[in-house]
């Protein structure tokens, strides 16, 4: 029987409560003292003019053309037959603001319409030819930009917004390290719930959230379900070890979260994040970094780690994972800096007896009996278990699990890369990154290369991962009073290789060619 989270917390009322406090807080005077006495009003003619009024209504939009390709197959290293990928989307966003007056109460909406350039509009289309499943050398579309259309409406929400409060109430775009918007496709995820935050001083803030659903980047519906719950076009979807009768989603409550973060003025930035992924796990994330701001190259350290555990119903099965990394850069000249990272996430195991029908074989990989689940959360393509000779198995676990970025390769993670974010693989792993970014004088062109070094597993039979990304961006054009609110062209290459596959799977060389263009009104 799995362990259960000793911190775990039945979903609903306290949470809601807890928000319902803290909002009257924040909103309650600082003190009991009485009200001065109103001052005189100044007679009319010494009033100042009224100022204009701004105008209550705004509105915003892009037009973004991407074309994505990816490049499964290879030869004389095990990669021969896979089927290439590609994909043009053509995405058009909206987004507009009204504002009720000099209150701070206002309404929001964003809409998203895209289509592909082939044809191929539907989903379901895509499961068979021409528009899928087609042999090599044909091109399959990519399905993670994705390669069919979409039509969400992922903004529609009321806010009250002044100098220190925040309220965002409905469907939004909800940004923290491990909810993040992915914004590196034709849409963003979006989430639906509320989401407080309060500056209680220029260095301290607060945030509290709870939100119910979730819009992945290729949906576009709320579902209340996860990445790590379902099955979204473009990525792995849920575990192949946890059993979901006919193949559809689990549902799942949503998440609850509270941040505490400080930003100081001589260079110390911190944060603390607390996630609450019912049924799944809870997350504490603490981040932190130091820059000598007083020094001409700006030299900084920072650091992140969490301790995450399975809770609730625990869909995945067991979940242990404590990663850790730190990071150190600087300027090297006006225009280059250089970063260097290194993050490990350590490996857990237990030695327990496998359920009648399940079994480690030779390659370390767990084959569980049709129509069961086996209770742990697995690292894919990466050792699994280990036979012993008394007859009882050793399960190695101790991978992340990210139910609203998994598979996204958009983890906060330094070692995250553009083909792959680690978490995503489920495993231990560890191992350096080194970045070199180059700025243009008027910040218009920006440059940079990666290198990241990866071993998942364990010791006795790893995967070994080395990729190479190369990142171009240029913003033209300055942006004026009229329409014309920016053109970015940018265009990003990723190049995987991988070895132990015949072991344990997954493509020995992968290459992914990002071309990107966003025009904003």
């Amino acid at each position: 029987m799995l362990e259960k989270n000793t911190f775990s917390q039945p979903r609903g009322a306290p949470f809601i409560g807890s928000l319902f406090a803290a909002l009257v807080l924040l909103a309650a005077p600082a003190g009991a003292q009485s009200s001065p006495s109103p001052s005189p009003s100044p007679a009319p003619s010494s009033l100042p003019p009224p100022a204009a009024a701004p105008h209550p209504l705004s509105l915003r939009g892009f037009f973004r053309a991407y074309d994505f390709t990816r490049q499964n197959a290879s030869k004389a290293i095990g990669g021969a037959g896979q089927v290439n990928q590609q994909s043009i989307e053509l995405g058009l966003g909206l987004h507009g603001d009204y504002r009720f007056g000099h209150t701070p109460f206002s309404v929001g909406a964003s809409y998203l319409l895209a289509e592909p350039t082939d044809g191929c509009a539907s989903p379901i289309a895509h499961l068979s030819a021409p528009c899928g499943k087609v042999k090599a050398p044909a091109l399959n579309p990519d399905d993670s930009l994705p390669g069919f259309a979409l039509n969400a409406l992922y903004e529609a929400y009321v806010q009250y917004k002044d100098p220190r409060l925040s309220v965002k109430l409905g469907d939004q775009v909800f940004n923290t390290p491990w909810t993040s918007s992915s914004d590196t496709r034709i849409k963003p995820t979006a989430f639906q719930g509320v989401d407080v935050v309060y500056s209680v001083s220029p260095a301290w803030s607060i945030e509290l959230a709870d939100m119910i659903r979730f819009q992945g980047r290729v949906n576009s519906t709320f579902e209340k379900n996860t990445l790590l719950t379902s099955f979204p076009a473009g990525t792995a979807g849920t575990p192949p070890n946890t059993f979901v009768p006919g193949g559809n989603s689990i549902p799942t409550a949503g998440l609850q979260y509270a941040k505490i973060a400080y930003a100081g003025t001589h260079g110390l930035v911190s944060s603390l994040h607390l996630h609450r992924f019912d049924d799944i796990a809870n997350l504490a994330w603490l981040e932190a970094k130091y820059t000598a701001l007083g020094l001409r190259t700006k030299p900084f350290v920072a650091f992140h780690g969490g301790y995450e555990r399975e809770t609730g119903a625990a869909v995945l099965g067991k979940i242990y994972s404590t990663p850790i990394g730190v990071q150190v850069g600087g300027s090297v000249t006006r225009n280059l800096g250089v970063t260097l990272s290194y993050e490990r996430t350590p490996a857990h195991s237990d030695r327990i007896r496998l359920p009648a029908g399940d079994v480690c074989n030779a390659t370390q990989q767990l084959t569980v009996k049709k129509g069961t689940s086996f209770p742990y959360l697995l690292p894919a393509n990466a050792p699994q278990c280990t036979a012993n000779a008394d007859g009882t198995t050793t399960i190695q676990y101790g991978g992340f699990a990210s139910p609203y970025t998994d598979g996204y390769g958009t983890a906060p993670l330094w070692l995250t890369s553009l083909t792959q974010s680690p978490i995503d693989r489920h495993a231990p792993f560890s191992g350096p990154k080194i970045q070199a970014t180059w700025t243009s004088n008027d910040k218009r062109l920006i440059l940079y290369v990666t290198q990241s070094y990866l071993q998942f597993g364990n010791g006795l039979r790893p995967q070994q991962l080395s990729e190479i990304n190369a990142d171009a961006q240029y913003f033209a054009g300055p942006v004026g009073p009229g329409p014309y609110k920016g053109l970015v062209l940018r265009y990003r290459y990723g190049s995987r290789q991988v070895t132990n596959v015949t072991t344990y799977g997954g493509l020995p060389l992968f290459r992914y060619n990002r071309a990107q263009m966003e025009y904003d009104f």
